[in-house]
């Protein structure tokens, strides 16, 4: 499909070169040639009349110097004068001029392979018959010159073919390429997502089923199977929230408000949940902030990235391990870190950890109690960039613990004197 769609690009580049350079082409070459032909032309017909002027009030034709190219002229009238110094292109021409004519015209003539450009110019009668002065000029240099540009202007529109043909498809392979991940991406996560809503289906529907069966006990008989239903259909529920959420941040429907939030407040708010969780796993839960810090956000949204990138590294940490959360200012940068010494991640999952459904190995997690989704970090991913910021991975391998560092903007300080502005406008509302 995607080839297809390549060369009908190509296809429509090029041709549309072709259609601008031919008409850009037509257009130079005519406006060229009619410049050089109308000044030969004024040249010719200046010389004509200059002749047969001399010639009407004298009697003997008088022809001035031209420059160069010279312009040699033939007058008949009663008696026959030349400046043509070749007899035999005098007597061509001549026997070409016996054609009669009563107005003046311009025309071409060729001898011998030369190229000649003529004027012809009627005057009065005289005894012996028609009288004419004719100017001639030898143009075979021009006629040449203008043919090179034409073979130029050919060869330059074929070689420009080819290259724009070359180009024009390396252009849109590459102007493909995002749309081609995207359209892979979009495929991964539709075969995911069906794989991950059929396993939790698959075993409510199982259970269920047993349940059915046992339509003669009671329901405490059947609680096991039905805790299991239950808890397949939570895990289900989330699944589909979380999918949701991705799914409106890829069409940009998923708003996110911009007001301030202090981190040190969301921090301690989050450490309050957390703790007693922590404790049950034995596990060592600890919050470091410098300073107070406050950006621009959505507090929801950056409660749940806390929640996530928590439970991640609780999820990965064994008993007796630490989990450390710590906000530090960085210029204009709020950096928040969430370090772990759990299981830790081989290096060449680091790069794909943020990938929709990419999960490393269920047996890393402690106990192997806590099967993921692998749609967390994504959607911490789209957290942080909806926000303006950038989250980054880092694990130095197996049993080495794991950092995410999440780097957030600050927001900018108000004026002083903004907050009694603040506090004088709401005591007098």
């Amino acid at each position: 499909m995607f080839k297809r769609l390549s060369l009908r690009l190509t296809l429509l580049t090029v041709i549309l070169l072709v259609v601008l350079y031919s008409i850009t082409s037509l257009a130079l070459y005519g406006i060229i040639r009619g410049f050089v032909m109308r000044s030969i032309d004024f040249n010719l017909r200046q010389a004509a009349y200059r002749v047969a002027n001399t010639a009407v009030l004298t009697g003997i034709p008088s022809f001035a110097s031209t420059g160069s190219p010279e312009i040699n002229f033939v007058l008949v009238d009663n008696s026959t004068y030349t400046s043509i110094a070749d007899p035999d292109l005098a007597n061509a021409l001549e026997n070409r001029l016996n054609r009669p004519t009563d107005r003046p015209t311009f025309f071409n003539f060729t001898y011998q392979g030369e190229h000649y450009r003529v004027f012809d110019l009627p005057i009065a009668e005289g005894a012996g018959g028609p009288a004419y002065v004719a100017t001639i000029l030898d143009d075979t240099q021009t006629v040449r010159a203008m043919s090179d540009l034409r073979s130029v202007i050919v060869i330059v529109g074929l070689f420009g073919v080819c290259g724009a043909t070359l180009v024009g498809f390396i252009l849109s392979e590459r102007m493909l390429q995002p749309i081609r991940r995207a359209f892979q991406r979009q495929l991964e996560f539709v075969a995911d997502a069906s794989h991950e809503l059929r396993t939790p289906l698959a075993v409510i529907q199982s259970n269920l089923g047993i349940v059915m069966e046992h339509t003669d006990q009671t329901v405490e008989d059947n609680l096991e199977w039905l805790n299991n239903a239950h808890g397949e259909a939570r895990r289900l529920g989330k699944l589909v929230q979380d999918l949701l959420t991705l799914a409106r941040s890829d069409s940009e429907r998923m708003p996110v408000e911009r007001r301030p939030v202090a981190l040190n407040e969301l921090l301690d708010r989050i450490h309050d949940l957390y703790e007693t969780v922590a404790d049950m796993r034995g596990i060592e839960l600890a919050v470091r902030a410098e300073e107070p810090l406050v950006v621009l956000g959505d507090r929801d949204r950056l409660h749940q990235l806390l929640v996530i990138l928590i439970d991640n590294a609780m999820k990965f940490t064994d008993e007796g391990g630490k989990v450390e959360i710590a906000a530090i200012r960085n210029r204009n940068q709020a950096m928040l870190s969430v370090r772990d010494t759990g299981i830790g991640i081989a290096k060449e999952h680091l790069e794909r950890v943020f990938d929709r459904f990419y999960t490393v190995d269920t047996a890393r997690s402690r106990h192997g109690e806590a099967k993921g989704t692998g749609l967390g970090l994504s959607i911490a991913k789209w957290i942080v960039e909806a926000h303006g910021g950038r989250i980054s991975i880092a694990s130095e391998g197996i049993g080495r613990g794991t950092t995410v560092r999440v780097e957030l903007p600050l927001a900018p300080k108000r004026p002083a004197g903004s907050e009694e502005g603040d506090v004088t406008a709401r005591s007098e509302a």
